[in-house]
C-alpha cells in the first residue's frame, strides 16, 4: 500500500507541475506516437504543451506470450507457458532547440511496471505449477533528441535511467509440496531496456 500511495503521489505531483508549465501559451501542440525499445516491448504515447514544455503520457506494453510444447503422451513433457506485462508513465520534459527541425529534451517521468508468468509442466510422474507477478514502481530521467520532418512527423532517441524498487512474490507446486517466495530489490541506473526509438506526428490547435 505505500509503494502505491508513493508512486501515486509523484504522478501528481508531475502532473501539477506540468500543467503549470503550460498555462500562458494559447497554441497547444499535441503529439501522438509509438516507441520501440526492443522486439517484444513497445508503447504508445501522447504529448501536449508548448514549444517548450510538453506534458507526456506513455502506455507500455512489456511483453505478451503465450507458449506450448508437448511430445509422446507415456514420456514426454507437458509444458503451457503464459506471460503479460504493462506499464505506464506520466512526467514532463523541456525542449532546447539545436540547429532547424533538431531539439535536446531533458525532463523526468514516474510510472509502474506489472509482470506475470504461469508455466505448468506435466509428465507422466510430476506435475510442477509455477506462478509469479512482479510490480515496479520508478522515476526516470530523461534524456534525447528529436527531429522533426515537415512540421509534423517526428523521429526521437532517447534514454531514461531512473530509480526504481521491485516487488514480487513466486509460488511453485510440485506435486504435493508448495513453496512461496518474495522478493524485493532497489535499484538505479539504466540498461539497455532504458534506451528507446520512437515516432510520432505533431499537430497544432
Amino acid at each position: 500500500m505505500k509503494t502505491i500511495v508513493f508512486c501515486f503521489t509523484i504522478l501528481l505531483m508531475f502532473f501539477t507541475l506540468g500543467t503549470y508549465a503550460q498555462q500562458e501559451n494559447s497554441l497547444r501542440i499535441h503529439q501522438v506516437g509509438i516507441t520501440f525499445t526492443s522486439l517484444n516491448q513497445f508503447g504508445i504515447n501522447y504529448k501536449t504543451g508548448n514549444e517548450k514544455t510538453l506534458l507526456r503520457l506513455s502506455l507500455l506494453s512489456l511483453n505478451l506470450r503465450n507458449q506450448a510444447e508437448w511430445g509422446r503422451p507415456e514420456d514426454s513433457l507437458d509444458v503451457k507457458t503464459q506471460g503479460y506485462g504493462v506499464g505506464f508513465r506520466l512526467g514532463f520534459e523541456k525542449r532546447v532547440p539545436v540547429v532547424a527541425h533538431l531539439d535536446f529534451i531533458w525532463g523526468i517521468e514516474a510510472g509502474c511496471n506489472y509482470s506475470y508468468n504461469k508455466q505448468i509442466a506435466k509428465a507422466p510422474y510430476s506435475n510442477l505449477e509455477r506462478k509469479d507477478w512482479n510490480t515496479t514502481p520508478l522515476v526516470n530521467f530523461i534524456a534525447g533528441v528529436n527531429y522533426t520532418i515537415s512540421d509534423h512527423l517526428v523521429i526521437g532517441a532517447e534514454i531514461t535511467p531512473g530509480i526504481q524498487y521491485s516487488y514480487g512474490k513466486t509460488k511453485t507446486i510440485n506435486n504435493s509440496q508448495t513453496v512461496e517466495t518474495t522478493s524485493s530489490s532497489f535499484g538505479f541506473g539504466f540498461s539497455s531496456s532504458s534506451a528507446s526509438l520512437s515516432l510520432a506526428y505533431r499537430f497544432a490547435k
